[in-house]
């Protein structure tokens, strides 16, 4: 029997997370002999993780916090996560331990596994390229293999000495739409001709206490403007219920979608997106955005202090250009918000240009299986190690 401790802290990470167990799990049993049941996994996640057979000891939602000051009021749940985890491997043997983005929590957490001589492997590893550069050389240190997700990743931590693999963006072979615009339209009871607008809070329950408020205050200065308008708004299921709140204060005309988030950003003609994993999401469904961030002032002021890069939204970074505008901390206002959802409702030639940069985005990104190609190093793990 192999344990292998998985660490997911986010819901984005839980996606992966849970592809990553399922791919491994096949190719172990490809290893030559019937090993169905040899492999264990167990740690921090969420229910996609639970559903690809994860024993979840310490539910990831606790721990899904951004920011210093959001830190802080977190701190006893993120303590007692990492209790929980130590505690596992004090009492168990622990072949393998795969943790998944999540950097602040998880490079702490590396430090005390690497101490108690658990080998590591980092799956979606840091962007330390952007900030807090000085983070390399504990990842170097620490870490059996890194696994990266774009091209530019693998040479910068190569030429930091880590053992480095460039295994694609796991987010290339799942984002796609499973119904067709009409049929979503029937679905969710969206009269034809409507023009629709996805507006994507966050997946923290702090970051839509954030920026949902902005957005639909944005979402009633246009809405006048437009005699066919739709803010549609995809959740996951655990954000369902302060969504819900935030919206029916607003007086804004929105469809709250629940776990159907490519179908509802698929069907939409603009997003307003906040930063993070969402963001390529949307990208690689074609669908132009804005993308929009806030934080509390200490973490800006922290985050200004680290970041290394002027552009927040991940395609910008990785294709070296201002393809999608951002609006960030104080220039995100409502006014600011509804200025850009309109030109793009009504500016088709700025709607076509940020759809053809998309492709430049593409381009970068491989076609290769993340999953797959991450699952075969962690087998190679773990069948030669001692």
């Amino acid at each position: 029997m192999k344990k292998i401790l998985i660490i997911a802290g986010e819901p984005s990470a839980d996606l992966h997370g849970a592809n990553l167990v399922k791919a491994v799990r096949l190719q172990w049993e490809k290893g030559g002999e019937n090993k169905t049941g040899d492999l264990e996994f167990t740690g921090i996640g969420g229910r996609l993780m639970k559903e690809a057979g994860v024993n979840v000891i310490y539910d990831a939602d606790k721990i899904a916090v951004v920011g210093i000051s959001e830190v802080i009021k977190h701190l006893g749940m993120i303590r007692q996560a990492f209790q929980t985890v130590e505690a596992l491997v004090h009492k168990e043997h622990i072949d393998l331990a795969v943790l998944i983005d999540f950097p602040d929590f998880n490079l702490r957490l590396a430090k005390k596994l690497y101490k108690m001589q658990v080998p590591l492997v980092y799956y979606i590893s840091p962007q330390v390229w952007a900030w807090r550069k000085g983070r390399v050389k504990k990842i170097a240190r620490y870490f059996k293999k890194i696994l990266v997700i774009f091209g530019f990743e693998e040479s910068f931590y190569k030429n930091a000495g880590v053992d480095v693999k460039f295994v694609g963006h796991p987010l290339v072979k799942t984002v796609r739409m499973t119904e067709t615009k009409e049929e979503l339209f029937k679905k969710y009871d969206i009269p034809a001709g409507t023009r629709t607008i996805a507006m994507l809070p966050g997946s923290r329950t702090a970051e839509v206490k954030r920026h949902l408020p902005i957005m639909l205050e944005a979402a009633s200065k246009i809405n006048k403007a437009y005699k066919e308008l739709l803010f549609i708004v995809p959740v996951l299921a655990s954000q369902a219920g302060i969504c819900t709140q935030i919206v029916q204060a607003s007086g804004v005309p929105v469809k709250i979608i629940i776990d159907d988030t490519y179908n509802a950003v698929g069907m939409s003609e603009f997003a307003v997106v906040t930063s993070g994993t969402a963001t390529l999401e949307t990208a690689l469904l074609g669908i132009p955005m804005v993308i929009v961030y806030k934080v509390s002032f200490l973490s800006h002021m922290v985050a200004k202090v680290m970041l290394s890069i002027d552009r927040i939204g991940i395609i910008n970074i990785a294709t070296g250009e201002d393809i999608v505008p951002e609006l960030v901390q104080s220039g995100l206002k409502p006014e600011t918000l509804a200025n850009m959802m309109d030109r793009y409702l009504k500016d088709k030639g700025a709607y076509s240009t940020m759809k053809e940069g998309y492709l430049k985005l593409r381009n970068i990104l491989s076609d290769r299986d993340a999953s797959e190609v991450a699952a075969y190093e962690i087998v190679n793990l773990l069948e030669t190690a001692v």
